[in-house]
């Protein structure tokens, strides 16, 4: 099965909220034709493969180009409702 012209974008133009999306596009990637928040699913995902065999949390060294980032998660003891 191939899955193509389906990205994950960041988009701010949503009133300054910031926002990640899943989304399919055409002949033009800058133009979506169909997409969905997918903020919890992204973050969900990130977690769950940060906290793999880490009950204590980890971080991970990413490279984008030339840049590195360190990303790191720990669980908290409190319950934050939001």
């Amino acid at each position: 099965m191939v899955i193509d012209k389906i990205c994950l974008g960041f988009s701010n133009l949503t009133g300054g909220d910031g926002k990640i999306y899943l989304y399919r596009y055409g002949k033009d990637k800058n133009l979506a034709l169909e997409k969905r928040e997918a903020e919890k699913d992204v973050f969900a995902v990130l977690i769950e493969y940060m906290m793999d065999d880490a009950p204590k949390g980890s971080s991970k060294t990413v490279m984008f180009g030339d840049k590195s980032f360190k990303i790191s998660v720990e669980p908290i003891s409190e319950v934050i409702n939001g």
